[in-house]
């Protein structure tokens, strides 16, 4: 993991260093391929101290005007059917989590430009009106708790408003726990959380309503997935606790879209075989991931990886690493 994350520096440092000598253009040419994008967040300004998980609607709109100029852009029902347009990129893009900000301000940009999308929906309205890690990020960053005890253990607050146990983060674990368990850093947390401006903050952790969702589902351009009931990591979680999590997502959905919802994307790209093995068999026909992580999946007609936007580089930058499809 040190390595990939040096090497993708190193690339990094170079591809910027061509991009100001002039030789950007060498990694801007176009090549045939296939990519499914994922989005997470969209918001006024592009705020990455909370997380990484947001870009700017403006960014937004530029890479959207970008992409569908110079490169192929498709529904995820024609990416796979295969439907590609020879000699160039062939792009599908998805949005995760559920996001009230997808429905304010992504889904208006990608009327403007008659782009396709599909949306995966976090069903975890009737336990929280937030996602835990969203509801971490904000707290842990505005928190004035030096420490907290969690689980019989302490967490300090770091420089990077991060609470840290033997250089572990709190984060980190709770993306290795049960949601009965990470439900009860509400507790701790509940009074900052309540005085925060949650309002002013929404853009950050409001997810869409039922009736937005129908929108979304019932609009010609537009997909609604599944992604899991409260977003937790479904490799680390006991079989019977992930399939009745995969499941309840699934029947949620087709109970708000009065349709067959037959996409499911994995929360934090996180699967295994058993859960994938799953998912194929109470009917998900398009089954998305983050990473590949094993080989036999890239045979796979109904597993299909995806392709992580990062906020804190330049669009050149950005296109850059989506033609070649990795950033390393």
């Amino acid at each position: 993991m040190l390595w990939i994350r040096l090497k993708y520096r190193i690339k990094l440092l170079l591809n910027t260093l061509l991009f100001n000598i002039g030789f950007g253009k060498l990694l801007l040419k176009n090549r045939y391929g296939e990519r499914i994008l994922v989005f997470h967040g969209i918001d006024k300004v592009g705020e990455t101290k909370y997380n990484s998980r947001f870009i700017s609607k403006t960014y937004f709109e530029t890479f959207i005007k970008h992409i569908s100029t110079h490169y192929n852009i498709i529904s995820l029902d024609d990416f796979y059917a295969k439907k590609f347009k020879p000699n160039t990129l062939n792009i599908a893009l998805t949005f995760d989590d559920g996001y009230l900000n997808n429905f304010k301000y992504a889904v208006p940009i990608l009327e403007k430009y008659n782009i396709p999308a599909s949306f995966y929906i976090t069903t975890i309205h009737e336990k929280a009106n937030f996602l835990w890690a969203d509801f971490l990020d904000i707290v842990s960053f505005h928190s004035k708790k030096e420490t907290i005890n969690f689980k019989g253990k302490t967490y300090v607050k770091n420089g990077k408003n991060e609470f840290i146990n033997n250089g572990i983060s709190l984060k980190k674990l709770a993306k290795t726990l049960p949601y009965e368990d990470i439900e009860s850093l509400y507790e701790i947390f509940k009074l900052e959380w309540n005085c925060l401006p949650l309002k002013k903050l929404e853009d950050y952790w409001k997810l869409m309503s039922s009736e937005q969702i129908k929108a979304i589902s019932d609009h010609p351009f537009f997909t609604i997935g599944a992604h899991g009931e409260t977003h937790t990591n479904l490799k680390k979680i006991n079989y019977s606790t992930a399939n009745a999590e995969i499941k309840q997502s699934k029947l949620v959905l087709e109970t708000i879209c009065k349709t067959t919802v037959n996409e499911f994307a994995f929360p934090f790209g996180y699967y295994s075989s058993e859960t994938i093995d799953y998912c194929k068999a109470i009917g998900f026909k398009k089954i998305l991931l983050v990473d590949y992580e094993n080989e036999d999946y890239k045979k796979d007609n109904i597993v299909k990886n995806r392709f992580v936007i990062n906020p804190y580089i330049t669009l050149e930058q950005q296109i850059s690493y989506l033609l070649k499809g990795t950033y390393i």
